[in-house]
């Protein structure tokens, strides 16, 4: 574990590149109660569609707030909004006394999954029975969301196959919807309830596995991804600074969940720069996380992981960090001056 002393000396020779993230982009409030539980009756389905309506919707045409993923507060999202009075013309009606419970957008990115979708099945091993149907929204078939291999993975952990999943191609009435509220407000909160669901999971991944080889240094490099979020264009300079050390180099994209559960719980320090890979941290014991952050606030996702799973977490920005034109396959493109420079700086700080 990091000493404040240890770190304080050595940050007071870094001043010039390296900068210590403490402001955050949202907020991070962790919440011991169980999430909010609501039966909902007599409501509308409407279909997920790209650029139309879709949701959860009371019999007057409201939405039902419990079934929204909200983002940095309570905003309802355009497309889950009807437009002028709210009325709804149903073409098609569930009439039978069916309970379904609702699970929201599954969303098969895997940062998306681990802090939209997963965290509304906090409850679901209690509250399912062999007869009640798992209502969803997306754009794809339940059969090719479980051929994504960590989702797969995942949701079999909590004894949840294909069949056990619905939705509806038509706006649909529905008798009764049990909705559990999400464990993981994006940007804003998160519940112990989410942390003890992934340590589960965690737990049933890794019990085959023998924990007892332990791992230096993990780095988690995205030289080998051909589309993301954000990348850093010469990451290879780290890397290799990392690799000369004698760091062992992942690349996560091309291990399975439970081989990426492997190598986290057995490493003693992980460095990576910002990605959903780092919330694979949820499923592990307390880790040790050293971030090369490409801005100088924190999302909050990251935070409220690391408060739930109680990691020592720190974040450095580097200040010469160069915003660079946008690059096929990627969102947020970056140079880093004097990247082996800040490499030997981060690998110091992980190690003090």
């Amino acid at each position: 574990m990091k000493t404040c002393e240890s770190t304080t000396n050595l940050l007071s020779n870094l001043m010039i590149s390296l900068q210590r993230c403490t402001l955050l982009w949202g907020t991070a409030d962790i919440h011991d109660d169980d999430p909010q539980v609501r039966v909902v009756d007599d409501c509308v389905y409407l279909p997920y569609s790209h650029g139309s309506v879709w949701g959860l919707f009371s019999s007057d045409g409201r939405p039902v707030l419990e079934a929204i993923d909200f983002r940095e507060g309570l905003h309802v999202p355009g497309d889950q909004r009807l437009p002028g009075e709210g009325r709804i013309d149903v073409a098609v009606a569930e009439r039978s006394d069916t309970t379904y419970i609702y699970v929201g957008r599954i969303n098969f990115h895997y940062g998306h999954f681990l802090v939209n979708t997963l965290p509304r099945f906090w409850n679901i091993t209690k509250i399912k029975t062999p007869n009640t149907k798992i209502l969803y929204h997306g754009p794809m078939s339940i059969e090719q969301i479980f051929s994504t291999p960590y989702v797969k993975t995942i949701l079999s952990m909590l004894g949840l196959t294909p069949e056990d999943f619905v939705k509806f191609v038509a706006p649909t009435k529905i008798k009764h919807v049990v909705v559990p509220k999400t464990s993981f407000e994006e940007q804003r909160s998160g519940y112990s309830k989410y942390k003890s669901l992934c340590h589960d999971i965690g737990c049933r991944l890794l019990r085959n596995i023998d924990s007892s080889a332990r791992i230096g240094t993990l780095y988690y490099s995205k030289t080998r991804l051909r589309s993301a979020v954000g990348i850093i264009t010469n990451e290879i300079e780290v890397e290799e600074y990392m690799r000369e050390k004698g760091v062992r180099i992942v690349y996560p994209e091309e291990l399975s969940l439970e081989e990426q559960l492997s190598l986290m719980s057995k490493a003693e320090n992980i460095i990576a720069s910002a990605g959903s890979f780092l919330h694979t941290s949820i499923f592990c014991s307390p880790r040790n996380i050293t971030c090369l952050n490409v801005t100088e606030q924190i999302n909050s996702n990251y935070t409220i992981i690391d408060k739930l799973n109680r990691n020592a977490a720190e974040y450095y920005y580097p200040t010469a960090m160069q915003v660079l034109p946008q690059q096929d396959g990627y969102l947020t493109a970056r140079y880093l001056p004097e990247a082996r420079a800040v490499a030997e700086k981060l690998f110091e700080i992980s190690r003090s």
